[in-house]
């Protein structure tokens, strides 16, 4: 049992040692480096040479010693002062007068706690004074790092943002000390002691509070921001909705259980069949999974989109090509509808005449539109303001007034239509996208347009594009008509001119019979020469009816 207790008691202080040895080293390279802290650097070198003191102290004479808890105050107190510095770094020291007063209180209440522990040692022989005397002294501690923790919550709340560049380490290694002490003295008050267990685990705080400060304190150093993309955080908040649905089937399960009745098992099974019941409906559901991904981002993230992975998407699904991909106008009405999550939409075009018209569909084949979609009226209001239609807000009688009179009353008829994004190349309006409403519907707001609007000037361009090679394709077929006309005009014409010339001869000629024998020879040979021209014109173009099968009739 000796030899037991003798290797607990140093490994622990091998592992206050360490955390002791990094914070002094700290202390040091903080000391001999010039750091970004400013006036505050000489008062976080002390705190932190003090915090490796306090740990080297209760590694050696252990963490519940007197000697620990007199280093403990000593090194609390540098860190209050440290505190009160580091309001000096953008001059709200000056500024921020009532800091000084409750800083002064908070170094009272530390040095009261440290005369409270001296009188408790003192007294520590008279048992009937010494649980008070350790619920007073908690408590104190407890005074002590709720006030730094407000305090702290001050100073990097109310600072600029240059300022926070530089208060972040700091701030963050306060606050990960303290909040540490919260959770070990807030146990041991409700627990009427300290536990080995969380001592040990602030004797490796120094590891974390000397790279925070160090890191932090260089010239070179950034501000690193955790980040997490929305595939993370949607996962994760996704697990934590799991987790506390498990949390909650198990606390009602032991109060279930707790009940001493003869139904206990039934309600239990009842309570278990019911839960399962709720999750199959709602796990699966699109809404559900609709409505956590805005929710997720609209309280996780600056930016609605993720813009990077709404391009990479928006690229990919244009590029796609290869014989079995969609045809380029189904692939723009899917780039715009995956932005939003719609689950279907429509692409209206120009006409011939300048109006809009249906040219395809995706995933929407029961929506009703007329031969002109759009009018000119319309198609100027669009084009004037690359106006992003909100069809919700026009129906509620919220939008524009000149948008409701010049819309179509089809487009505002139409149920699932949601959104109406107009396709503008160089302020010309070269089509319109309808997207259909998505399972969780929301309002659309300010980035929704800008990203839309964006949208369609790149799809625009696309179609635009794909309209230019159209034209060139067309042109060369006909520069090809063009050349292959002139040579049949060419023999044409020559066979024409022998058959003139042989019916101005005829009627001179008609009687002579060798005129007529060669008269037969002209036109075998003429006729030959038109034989041989319709062969080489049937090679140039494909038959009209490539192959005969037989179709359903109700496919067509």
């Amino acid at each position: 049992m000796d030899l037991a207790r003798g290797l607990s008691f140093g490994f622990n202080s091998a592992v206050w040692s360490l955390g002791a040895a990094i914070c002094l080293i700290a202390a040091v390279w903080l000391q001999r480096h010039r750091a970004r802290y400013g006036p505050a650097q000489p008062a976080l070198v002390r705190a932190l040479g003090l915090t490796g003191i306090w740990a080297l102290t209760s590694g050696l004479t252990g963490a519940d010693s007197a000697a620990s808890s007199l280093a403990e105050g000593v090194r609390n107190l540098a860190w209050i002062w440290a505190l009160y510095r580091l309001f000096a770094v953008d001059g709200r020291h000056a500024l921020v007068r009532p800091v000084r007063p409750l800083l002064a209180v908070l170094a009272f209440v530390e040095m009261l706690q440290i005369a409270a522990q001296l009188l408790v040692v003192v007294l520590a022989t008279k048992s009937g004074l010494l649980a008070p005397g350790f619920h007073t002294v908690t408590l104190l501690h407890l005074l002590v790092v709720i006030g730094g923790l407000v305090l702290l919550h001050n100073l990097y709340g109310g600072a600029t943002n240059d300022a926070r560049a530089v208060l972040r380490a700091p701030a963050a290694a306060l606050a990960l000390l303290w909040i540490a002490d919260l959770n070990y003295y807030a146990v041991a008050y409700l627990a009427d002691g300290a536990f080995p267990s969380l001592s040990m685990l602030r004797s490796l705080l120094g590891l974390p509070v000397a790279a925070l400060l160090t890191v932090g304190g260089t010239d070179k150093a950034g501000s690193p921001r955790f980040r997490p993309s929305r595939a993370v955080a949607f996962r994760s908040i996704s697990l934590l909705l799991i987790g506390g649905y498990l949390a909650v089937m198990v606390v009602v399960g032991r109060w279930l259980a707790a009940d001493g009745s003869d139904y206990a098992g039934d309600l239990q099974l009842a309570f278990v069949a019911a839960a399962t019941v709720i999750a199959l409906a709602l796990v699966p559901s699109s809404k559900l999974r609709g409505w956590l991904r805005v929710t997720t981002a609209k309280h996780l993230f600056q930016h609605r989109y993720d813009y990077r992975a709404e391009w990479l998407r928006f690229t990919g699904t244009i590029g796609q090509g290869g014989t079995d991909t969609a045809s380029l106008e189904e692939r723009v009405i899917r780039a715009v509808a995956d932005i939003t999550d719609s689950p279907a939409g429509m692409l209206l075009t120009p006409s011939d005449d300048g109006q809009l018209e249906l040219a395809a569909r995706w995933q929407w084949p029961t929506a009703e539109v007329p031969a002109r979609a759009l009018d000119t009226a319309a198609m100027r209001l669009i084009e004037s303001g690359a106006y992003v239609a909100d069809l919700d807000e026009l129906r509620s009688g919220r939008g524009s007034e000149a948008a409701r009179n010049l819309l179509p009353q089809w487009l505002l008829d139409e149920p699932r239509a949601w959104a109406l994004v107009p396709l503008l190349h160089y302020e010309r309006l070269v089509g319109a996208v309808v997207l259909a409403r998505p399972q969780y519907a929301r309002k659309l707001d300010w980035e929704d347009f800008d990203l839309l609007r964006v949208a369609g000037q790149q799809l625009a361009s696309y179609l635009a594009e794909h309209a230019g090679q159209a034209a060139l394709a067309e042109a060369a077929r006909f520069d090809d008509f063009h050349r292959r006309i002139a040579f049949v005009m060419h023999d044409i014409k020559n066979l024409a001119s022998q058959m003139s010339l042989l019916a101005r001869n005829a009627e001179s000629h008609a009687e002579n019979p060798e005129f007529r024998a060669d008269m037969l020879v002209t036109l075998r040979n003429s006729a030959d020469k038109l034989n041989a021209l319709l062969a080489r014109l049937s090679r140039y173009g494909a038959p009209s009816v490539a192959a005969i099968e037989a179709v359903r009739a109700d496919s067509v």
